[in-house]
C-alpha cells in the first residue's frame, strides 16, 4: 500500500532549494549597499526612493567608505531616528540585512 500526498514533491523540491540557497550564504557576505538598501527598503520605510538621496538629503558627504565612516555615530543615529521608521543605524542596517537575506533564500 502506498500513499500519494498531493503537493509534497512541490514542497520537497522548494526544501531544497532553501537550503542550496542558505548553503551559498554560508560564511562573511560583502553585500554593496545598494543591494542591502533597494528602491523598496528605502520606500517603504524612509521618504526616499533611494540610499543615495537619503544621503544627499543629510548634512554629510558621503561619496566613498571612508566618508560613511567619518560621521560620528551618533548624529547619523539622530538622522536615522529623525528621518526613517527606525531608532539608529544598527537597527536600520539589521532590518535591511534580513530582508537580503529573504530575498537570497528567496522567501517572500
Amino acid at each position: 500500500m502506498s500513499v500519494h500526498i498531493e503537493g509534497f514533491d512541490d514542497f520537497d523540491d522548494e526544501i531544497r532549494e532553501l537550503k542550496e540557497n542558505a548553503d551559498a550564504l554560508d560564511g562573511n557576505n560583502e553585500i554593496p549597499m545598494d543591494q542591502l538598501f533597494t528602491e523598496s527598503f528605502m520606500e517603504s520605510y524612509t521618504p526616499f526612493s533611494s540610499l543615495a538621496a537619503f544621503f544627499e538629503h543629510s548634512p554629510w558627504t558621503v561619496e566613498t567608505r571612508a566618508d560613511f565612516k567619518s560621521i560620528p555615530e551618533d548624529e547619523f543615529d539622530r538622522y536615522v531616528n529623525d528621518n526613517t521608521g527606525f531608532n539608529d543605524w544598527e537597527t536600520m542596517l539589521q532590518a535591511a540585512g534580513r530582508e537580503w537575506v529573504s530575498r537570497q533564500l528567496g522567501i517572500k
